[in-house]
């Protein structure tokens, strides 16, 4: 299917009447596109919802710990379903910025996930870096980024909370929550599969069996393995990577031990094997023209134009080793009129992978990361009613340790800012970092009916980490042939030995592995008012408080003052809403306004490194601020047939003088810059049609637009870190038991083959790009017994 023409393979198996749908699709997409805006609670997928009856359906989530109809939450709350998930081809963490506008996801050169939710991100690539958007399964936390690989397996469905969060859920954050609700275990047999093939012999297949242990157990197995050739293409020789081998599974297990007591445990998994992404480079800047290379001006750039394109050393494996275990058991004892709840958890993640980080043939910037992760965490909470009370209070625990160790390989033959006259050629470095943190919570939130209709929300919690810090940069051992114990050796008047640390402390001259300790509390709150004048329609209105906690940098400092940490930042968040269903059900309409005050925002910096050039460290803007507003429109104006419309505006802005440097090193005064990763406008839109073709059988066709505006990847305005506005149009046509018991679809993705990047910085003396997907079609097929 690779070299075939996609439109040409649809339009053969097609019908006349499929070929009207999807020009039809066509003609909204080239509307929606030249509409600049239109985006905010991107809900399940519109055809699940109106099937032979018009109208829209109620939507229940658990955003606030309860079962509740979308409707009736005060909450900006973005809802999607597992079946809608996989109709729109989100198989990660990073596809969900197809179903929620005004968030952005890419990764660093080093394959952690970035998410960025109304502006509120922050961009760290090493093991150690939490999100200010937190990520849940089944309201456990995933405290770093990369566990989250797994979490697309079974879906029931997924729930985004944006602003600041912390009152009712385990983890503090200033941006949000993901909350991944996985399907149960049931009181009957089930089986079922979804399985997909597409371009690059693209395979995704997942499948689960449930059902009854006896009288009082029910048990759930699911298993997903995604598997792919590569996709990318080199532009110095024939060659291709990009390949996709990761598979996971989750056993769930509930026990009603009594009918007040019951147990839920939940074992689940990834390895992930796949290739990292290749990035392009797109222009060679190096900090000192005296010391370039001949096989750095040798090194091919990457044009723009093809998604495809790319490059990476010829004689290395980049590839992941990566996996990931959890084991957590959820205990519920029911008092009456309210629940005990105890949840405890162990998570264990491992990496072992290695990256080609400049874009190009030569070998600049290669590095092998290796380390982990191990978090074990405990939530305690009390909730239940009384009277007109609904209420949350609760108590958590966690101790995370992480270890990170990266061996950095730069070309043969480098050398550091004219030091060619020493002969001190050096090739390898190591950094190694270990980071321990305790967290201390207890939270409580109450949800008070004053009168029919009207609703007070409030809701508190103390936050105390205390986190440890060794790091150093070293010597990388034999490996190095002693060239960097050497080099610092020279540079320090002294002997250092094979595999040491040469990390100076500049207040003590002590050279070796550096410590330190950051103790951090904080307090975050909420407050609601949330007014129903009739049914079908909500107004609120809330203001809150959020925490990031601060964190140590990970990276290569010859000094240790580059290993000053970055302390916790806050967020303070005004919002208005409402939520109207009109028209008989017909029209639903969501807008919300916001305006967020940043205060100490962390974000991942330039630093000038004494022997090295310019570095990253970790830096905290003191003001800042984020304003925008949000509006959905989803309609089902006849049986089967449904529109949704969303649009984000978020307008970012440093307030505080704070000098700063370009990602390739120049000053720059920081105020005035909006933020990284982060469009002013962000829109979706969706046509869905689903009609009975005959007594038991449904067709169905949708049309799905994203469209982000002109983003960066790096402060001062240099064009070479713009990301260029982009609009995404996906299509798909399918047939269906009216049951839902098998469904078959083809589809496109990224139908024009718009060529768009996520992510543009600057690495090892070379500006990148990372691209999106090239056009991708396919095959998918579900089946439920």
């Amino acid at each position: 299917m690779e070299y075939g023409d996609p439109e040409g393979i649809l339009m053969a198996v097609c019908s006349q009447h499929t070929k009207r749908i999807l020009l039809a699709g066509l003609s909204l997409a080239a509307l929606m596109k030249v509409i600049p805006a239109i985006g905010q609670t991107a809900g399940a997928d519109p055809a699940s919802q109106v099937r032979e009856s018009a109208g829209i359906g109620d939507i229940v989530v658990t955003a606030q710990r309860r079962s509740e109809k979308l409707n009736d939450v005060g909450i900006s709350v973005v809802a999607a379903s597992g079946d809608a998930l996989l109709a729109k081809g989100v198989s990660s963490t990073a596809d969900l910025a197809k179903l929620v506008p005004g968030l952005t996801a890419t990764e660093t050169p080093y394959g952690t996930p970035v998410l960025t939710l109304r502006g509120v991100g922050f961009y760290e690539s090493s093991l150690a870096g939490s999100s200010p958007v937190a990520a849940y399964v089944d309201e456990i936390p995933l405290p770093y980024t990369r566990m989250a690989a797994g979490t697309s397996l079974d879906i029931q469905r997924i729930e985004v909370l944006k602003g600041p969060q912390g009152t009712l859920y385990g983890q503090n954050s200033t941006g949000g929550a993901i909350n991944f609700i996985a399907n149960k275990p049931t009181d009957e047999i089930k089986a079922g599969f979804d399985a997909s093939l597409g371009r690059f012999m693209d395979t995704d297949v997942q499948g689960f069996v449930s059902g009854p242990l006896g009288d009082s157990a029910r048990a759930r197995l699911a298993l997903r393995t995604h598997q792919s050739g590569d996709w990318q293409k080199s532009v110095s020789r024939e060659d291709t990577m990009g390949a996709t081998r990761v598979t996971m599974g989750r056993f769930l297990l509930d026990v009603d031990a009594s009918d007040a007591l019951t147990f839920e445990l939940n074992l689940n998994g990834f390895i992930d094997r796949s290739d990292t992404q290749a990035l392009a480079a797109a222009s060679f800047s190096p900090n000192d023209p005296t010391s370039v290379q001949p096989a750095e001006l040798a090194a091919v750039l990457t044009s723009p134009g093809s998604n495809r394109l790319a490059d990476w050393g010829a004689n290395r494996e980049y590839r992941r080793n990566n996996w990931y275990y959890q084991a957590a058991l959820k205990t519920t004892y029911s008092l009456g009129g309210a629940d005990l709840i105890a949840i405890t958890a162990y998570q264990h993640f491992k990496q072992d992978q290695t990256t080609d980080a400049d874009g190009t043939n030569a070998e600049a910037a290669d590095s092998n990361q290796s380390g982990y992760i191990k978090s074990f965490s405990q939530e305690l909470r009390l909730q239940g009613e009384a009277g007109p009370i609904k209420y949350v209070v609760g108590a958590n625990y966690s101790h995370d340790t992480i270890f990170d160790d990266t061996l950095y390989i730069v070309a043969d033959g480098s050398q550091a800012n004219g030091l060619r006259a020493q002969g001190l050629n050096f090739r390898y470095a190591r950094t190694y970092t270990k980071q321990k943190a305790d967290t201390y919570a207890g939270f409580a939130n109450i949800d008070y009916e004053l009168s029919r209709g009207v609703n007070l929300q409030g809701g508190i919690r103390y936050t105390k980490q205390d986190r440890s810090f060794t790091g150093c940069l070293g010597d990388p051992g034999p490996i190095g042939e002693g060239r960097w114990a050497a080099l610092f050796s020279y540079l320090y008047g002294t002997t250092l030995g094979v595999g040491q640390c040469t990390t100076i402390n500049p207040a003590t001259g002590v050279i070796g592995l550096q410590g330190d300790d950051l103790n951090e509390d904080n307090i975050s709150w909420r407050g609601a008012i949330n007014y129903k004048p009739a049914d079908g329609a909500l107004i609120y209105a809330s203001v809150s408080r959020g925490y990031k906690q601060g964190s140590f940098p990970t990276l290569g400092a010859s000094l240790s003052t580059q290993y000053i940490p970055a302390r916790q930042e806050s967020l303070l968040a005004y919002e208005i809403g409402t939520k109207l269903s009109l028209l008989d059900r017909k029209l639903q309409l969501n807008a919300s306004a916001f305006y967020y005050d940043y205060s100490d925002k962390q974000l991942r910096g330039k630093f000038i490194y004494p022997v090295l050039g310019t570095g990253e460290a970790l830096i905290n803007i003191p003001k800042s601020r984020v304003q925008g507003a949000e509006l959905q429109i989803l309609t089902a104006p006849a049986p089967g047939l449904t529109f949704e419309v969303n649009v984000t505006y978020a307008d970012s802005k440093v307030q505080s003088d704070y000098p700063g440097l370009t990602p390739t090193g120049a000053p720059i005064n920081l105020k005035g810059e909006s933020f990284e990763l982060t469009p002013k406008w962000a829109a979706s839109g969706t046509i869905a049609y689903d009609t009975p073709v005959s007594d038991k059988v449904n067709a169905f066709a949708g049309v799905d637009v994203n469209y982000q505006s002109r983003q960066h990847g790096g402060y001062g305005g240099d064009p070479l870190f713009a990301i260029d506005p982009y609009t995404l149009i996906d299509l798909r046509v399918g047939i269906r038991d009216r049951d839902d018991r098998w469904r078959g679809q083809l589809w496109v993705r990224n139908l024009t083959d718009k060529y768009y990047w996520t992510n543009a910085n600057y690495l090892a003396e070379y500006t990148y790009r990372q691209t999106g997907k090239p056009r991708t079609y396919g095959l998918s097929v579900s089946y439920r017994y």
